[in-house]
């Protein structure tokens, strides 16, 4: 994806808090980052190079493609960068110090009197876990408020103690020590704290309003201010985080919403508790197919392919087929799972989130789909054509000094890049005379259709040709020649002007036209794989000379070695006994690779 296209998409990312991810052209996660405001956080790596630090400028030459997770508060956004750095490993994350945790709150529920304070790390299955919160210095304050509140130990010597702390002289402590509370009422305090900590924390804070506003009218103002600062706290608090769950859990949570002509199915992964993962999908829709039928039809499909089934799904829609769908998932693993759909707590919550993304994404897709509509409608209007064109094809030539040519075919439909109908072209005629080669390009195309060969059906609805008048006459004249009417421009690189066959003079639109964008989008698209598609023929070129002149090398050989070394130069580099250490490889034959290049030199 050109750099243009993504500063495009950047106008859609929402201004919210959340994570986003870089991607080279494999789909490959560089970096992953988070902002309190995305869009203009991602918007600074799109700026002049020169404004550029080095290091981001190295990594912005590989970025093809981005993704982002909206979250509810940037401190989810932290957590959630946190997880993601270390499922993905980005390459361009490998100076993040990973190895430090942040703190949780921990509540010693199996304890007769339980105990709460900050613990590093979930060290065991049996107490209950809430966080991890990222500011250590206002979770310590938090604590003490909370003590204060709901009075609870956070001491550790309490079998041991003969009489209360100054905990309970300063009444952050109900002093289970000293018999002056029953276990039953001290349950009724834990499950109080609990209830808060899970995100009920409503309740509380408007008992601590109602005080702080008799302290203001008996003229307290000091009480009146340390509850005012209560409050803040709790509410700060109460933010619950919802990117990392209270509890270890293993499960996906898969949440469909349907649009006009398809649906929308992300997938976040979680496994420990946390949320490590994202997959995006879009379903064509059946005629009549309801949402359960195509949460089916997508749970079958995802999981058939990904061994990775935690025991727990959570859905937007349960399965039409509900209790046959588990029984097929647990016959794939060793493990009972389970499907179904969350009514309430945290796990719903995250769903909730997804659910939030999900239509974020749908709305975006919407937006950009009636964008290109209206551009196509405009586009015909402007080149004077019957219909509106569906279907746009452009043709691009590339080579290196004559050598290696070759041609790309690429394909917009309704607007967008239809990455399957792509095509790519050796050229076979004239390598030095693009304009031929384009006119062969298209002839060899509309012969296949012509042909009803289903890898070039349908046929274009629209023709673009990159280049002026010289490469629209010339591919005009193949139209004419195979009978064919199908409208045809071309459009130049340096002005931007759009040519048409037969007509000397140039249409030019508007730098700011919707339909020339369109048409630039098509070409630079076309630019772009018709570049790389020589790229990769002149490397297999240079590797496969190179090796198969070396005499005692077979294919096997040359296999082994380029699977062993990656590429010809690092063979070239490499010493007599790391080659002849390759499978299949022998002293003999090492020497005689050592010696060839040698001799190259």
């Amino acid at each position: 994806m050109g750099d243009e296209m993504l500063k495009e998409r950047l106008k859609k990312v929402p201004l919210q808090p959340g994570v986003y991810l870089f991607k080279n052209q494999e789909g490959q996660v560089l970096y992953v980052g988070k902002a309190r405001v995305l869009r203009q956080r991602m918007r600074s790596y799109f700026q002049a190079p020169e404004r550029m630090h080095p290091k981001v400028k190295a990594m912005m030459a590989w970025v093809s493609d981005f993704d982002f997770i909206v979250t509810h508060s940037e401190m989810e956004a932290l957590i959630l960068e946190n997880n993601l750095i270390k499922s993905y490993k980005p390459r361009y994350n490998i100076d993040l110090r990973d190895d430090k945790s942040y703190p949780y709150i921990k509540v010693t529920v199996a304890d007769k009197f339980p105990r709460v304070y900050l613990a590093r790390e979930k060290k065991d299955g049996v107490s209950r876990y809430f966080g991890p919160y990222t500011d250590v210095t206002s979770l310590r304050d938090t604590l003490k408020l909370l003590n204060g509140v709901f009075g609870l130990r956070s001491c550790r010597t309490m079998k041991s103690r003969r009489r209360p702390c100054l905990n309970r002289d300063m009444g952050k402590c109900l002093s289970p020590c000293s018999g002056e509370i029953s276990e039953e009422e001290y349950s009724q305090k834990v499950q109080a704290l609990i209830t808060f900590l899970e995100g009920d924390f409503q309740e509380i804070v408007r008992e601590k309003e109602k005080e702080m506003a008799m302290a203001a009218r008996s003229l307290e103002f000091e009480k009146a201010a340390r509850l005012r600062d209560q409050i803040q706290s709790l509410r700060q608090l109460g933010e619950k985080q919802k990117i990392e769950l209270a509890s270890p859990y293993e499960l996906d949570l898969v949440g469909m919403l349907s649009g006009e002509k398809e649906n929308l199915v992300l997938v976040f992964k979680v496994r420990s508790g946390k949320i490590v993962g994202k997959d995006t999908f879009w379903l064509k829709r059946p005629i009549q197919e309801d949402e359960n039928e195509a949460m089916e039809f997508f749970i079958k499909h995802y999981y058939d392919e990904n061994p990775d089934i935690p025991p727990e799904i959570l859905l937007s829609h349960l399965p039409s087929e509900s209790k046959l769908v588990e029984a097929w998932l647990k016959s794939r693993v060793s493990h009972r799972v389970e499907l179904r759909v969350p009514q309430r707590g945290e796990k719903k919550q995250v769903l909730n989130m997804l659910l939030e993304n999900a239509r974020l994404l749908l709305e975006e897709k919407q937006r950009e789909e009636n964008k290109q509509l209206a551009a196509l409608s405009h586009l015909a209007r402007v080149l004077d054509l019957e219909v509106v064109p569906n279907r746009l094809e452009c043709f691009d030539v590339s080579h290196l000094a004559g050598e290696e040519t070759v041609a790309s075919m690429v394909v917009f439909v309704g607007g967008q890049p239809e990455k399957k109908a792509y095509r790519h072209f050796k050229i076979r005629t004239q390598q030095n005379n693009d304009t031929a080669s384009l006119a062969e390009t298209v002839r060899r195309r509309l012969e296949n259709a012509r042909q009803a060969n289903p890898a070039f059906l349908p046929e274009p609805d629209l023709i673009l040709v990159d280049g002026g008048l010289g490469q629209v006459n010339a591919v005009a004249a193949v139209l004419q020649e195979m009978n064919l009417d199908i409208p045809l421009f071309a459009l130049a690189e340096k002005n931007e002007e759009i040519y048409r066959p037969g007509k000397s003079q140039p249409l030019v639109l508007a730098a700011r036209d919707n339909g020339l964008q369109l048409l630039q989008r098509l070409r630079d698209e076309a630019h772009r794989f018709a570049i790389e598609y020589n790229r990769k023929r002149r490397a297999k070129k240079i590797r496969s000379s190179a090796l198969d002149e070396i005499p005692g090398i077979g294919k096997q050989r040359k296999k082994n070695l380029l699977v062993h070394f990656t590429s010809v130069a690092k063979i070239k580099e490499a010493s007599l006994d790391e080659i002849a250490a390759v499978p299949g490889m022998n002293r003999k034959a090492a020497l005689a690779v050592i010696e060839f290049f040698h001799n190259q030199d």
